[in-house]
């Protein structure tokens, strides 16, 4: 809109000032108002414009409705007033007796303070922007005692104004329509402070919130025009973002926070004089951070300007604060999640904020094989009790098993150090091999051969236990000594051997009359202090009854003694009996104790010299009987 167009619309605007009359559609009668903002008290002023035609007055009342649903009112006089409280468009009419009706129409709109815009300039000067458009115009005092000024409607329309002096003003703006009352109030207003310069904003926080956004706090004064400049990867060229008004806090999206990183800074812009006052320089950091063997990389870019140090933060809690562009985290658990964020901070005492970057550890360390497996074989199978390194934790452990000389297989798995076979069997040969894998997914190398002790014995021509067993395999400083154990039949431990630890067999030549049956284990002793003992398979050994006899005896009282009676003899005899014929197969002799023999005499009468069947039935210490037949020479010394 051009000067001419500005002043003809003030000229419209003049009845703010000039005393209007408004005619009835007839011009019988006329208003100070036809509109108005609510609540409107309009007055007619002159009923009687055309007395020659109709008047109101003394003896010829009119009746007047004024279209609001009021009750009508007869009047007798050339004046009357009314005040309509809401807005809308009505009718008011006057009645005369002789001529009829008269109208005009009312106009009352809502009474609504309008918005408007305050911008501060430098040399106490401001500058006016009314955003609204429901009044045909405007009227803004300035508060200072200055003439009000008249705007037309549209945003388009700026007024300035310089105040004699700084400091805290109120602007007021009301609406005013072409024809209508100015009786718009309360006006709008606000409260600006006039300024001899405008003073450099100050950018308190930044914020990474996503790989596309930036968020930022603000230190402003209301009513300053604010321009927000960024640079990329660099603080230098910067370009206006975003234009802010009365704003402390504001976005920025469409970033590639991930890829760059990005310096801020925010002007104060003086609208009048063309001029700006910029803040401090804010930049984020395009911050990564990369899980590696048993820590995780943090690096990270920005410009490091005005820069004290930065300060990372893991899960919640400050970890460490360096000088550095990178950081290695070497606390970290695999297959753990750590989330980062780094906060760079200025000499100011502004601060920056990272994107939050997580990450889950991982370990590729291979853990150590089992090591100090420790199996003690019984009734039930065998018992393998096994270590390996504490610095690995276990999640699971798999077991293989081979027998005799043919290839391992994979027998099961346990979350424990512990397996009970109970399909172990001396016999089979079983021997076994242990991997495990551990919390971070690595798997250990299998274990050393882990092979119980075996023990096997026999009888020796000498009624000795020889026995004889597999060096004891699965422990990594091996066997310091092995210790055989010998017990009776119930159970009672009779005697503990060493054999040291380089012997693999041993011959007990220990006769224990009353003691038949002879049970062994072997028991190995580890040099790891700490370890248990590995027990072997239990084995029993039935010690024979040895019978024997003399092919001669010589029963004629000159010695020696022994020679004197034919006996059986025999070692864990339990009972005992014998029978004595002659070649004719004749019954001579009978006894049933071991200890009694046959003196070589038949009805008390010697027996003849020649040769005698003998028949002897013993029974041992274990229940089991035992015959010997044979012949004896019975010899009588001449």
């Amino acid at each position: 809109m051009g000067i001419k167009s500005i002043c003809l619309f003030i000229v419209c605007l003049l009845p703010v000032y000039v005393q209007a009359q408004y005619l009835s559609q007839g011009q019988r009668f006329s208003v100070d108002e036809k509109k108005g903002c609510a609540s409107l008290t309009l007055a007619i002023t002159n009923t009687n414009l055309k007395p020659a035609e109709a008047i109101c007055g003394p003896g010829n009342p009119c009746d007047i409705t004024w279209g609001d649903g009021s009750p009508a009112e007869q009047i007798n006089s050339s004046s009357a007033n009314h005040t309509y409280t809401q807005p809308g468009t009505y009718t008011l009419r006057i009645l005369y007796q002789t001529v009829g009706f008269d109208e005009i129409q009312i106009v009352v709109t809502p009474n609504t303070p309008p918005p408007f815009n305050v911008f501060t300039c430098g040399n106490n000067e401001v500058q006016i922007q009314v955003t609204d458009t429901n009044y045909d115009g405007y009227i803004i005092n300035f508060g200072d005692g200055s003439p009000e000024v008249l705007v037309p409607q549209g945003s388009q329309f700026i007024t300035n104004h310089t105040y004699i002096t700084s400091g805290s003003k109120t602007i007021e703006v009301r609406g005013k329509d072409v024809d209508a009352a100015d009786n718009c109030v309360p006006p709008a207003s606000k409260n600006v402070l006039a300024l001899p310069s405008l003073p450099a904003p100050f950018i308190n926080e930044l914020d990474v919130v996503s790989d596309t956004q930036i968020d930022f706090l603000f230190t402003t004064l209301p009513n300053i025009v604010y321009r927000l400049e960024i640079a990329t990867n660099n603080n230098s060229t910067f370009q206006v973002a975003q234009t802010l008004y009365n704003q402390t806090v504001t976005s920025l999206t469409n970033l590639r926070t991930d890829d760059n990183f990005y310096c801020f800074r925010l002007g104060a812009f003086d609208p009048c004089n063309n001029t700006i006052a910029y803040s401090n320089i804010i930049c984020s950091t395009n911050f990564d951070v990369t899980a590696q063997n048993n820590q995780n990389e943090l690096s990270w870019t920005t410009n490091t300007a005005t820069v004290t140090g930065f300060t990372v933060i893991r899960d919640g809690v400050t970890i460490t604060n360096t000088n550095g562009t990178s950081f290695i985290d070497t606390q970290v658990t695999c297959k753990t999640e750590y989330c980062y964020q780094l906060v760079t901070n200025y000499t100011n005492g502004s601060s920056s904020i990272s994107l939050p970057k997580c990450v889950t550890a991982v370990s590729t360390d291979i853990p150590t094989p089992v090591v100090n497996a420790t199996s003690v074989v019984g009734s039930n199978g065998v018992d393998i009790i096994w270590e390996q390194d504490p610095a690995f934790q276990p999640t699971e452990y798999r077991i293989f098993r081979r027998e005799g000389p043919g290839n391992f297989q994979f027998l099961t798995t346990t979350t424990t150090n512990q397996l009970i076979d109970s399909e172990y069997a001396t016999e089979r040969e079983l021997v076994y091999q242990i991997d495990y894998t551990d919390v971070c997914d690595n798997t250990a190398p299998m274990s050393d051969v882990i092979a119980p002790i075996r023990l096997s014995g026999s009888l020796t021509r000498e009624n000795y236990s020889e026995l004889t067993w597999l060096a004891y395999s699965g422990w990594q400083n091996g066997v310091d000594e092995y210790v055989i154990e010998k017990y009776s039949e119930d159970g009672q431990l009779i005697q503990t051997l060493s054999t040291g630890s380089a012997s693999t067999t041993f011959t007990d030549t220990d006769i224990i009359p009353d003691q038949q049956v002879i049970r062994y284990v072997i028991k190995a002793n580890p040099n790891t202090i700490g370890l248990g003992q590995s027990v072997s398979n239990e084995i029993t050994i039935i010690k024979s009854p040895n019978i024997f006899y003399p092919t001669a005896f010589t029963p004629d009282r000159k010695g020696p003694v022994q020679n004197e009676v034919f006996k059986v003899f025999g070692q864990y005899i339990a009972g005992f009996e014998m029978q004595i014929f002659n070649r004719w197969g004749e019954l001579l002799f009978t006894s049933d104790s071991i200890d009694t023999g046959w003196d070589g005499t038949f009805n008390g009468k010697e027996a003849p010299e020649g040769t005698y069947a003998f028949i002897a039935r013993l029974t041992d210490l274990t229940g089991n009987t035992h015959t010997r037949s044979g012949s004896v020479v019975l010899l009588r010394k001449k």
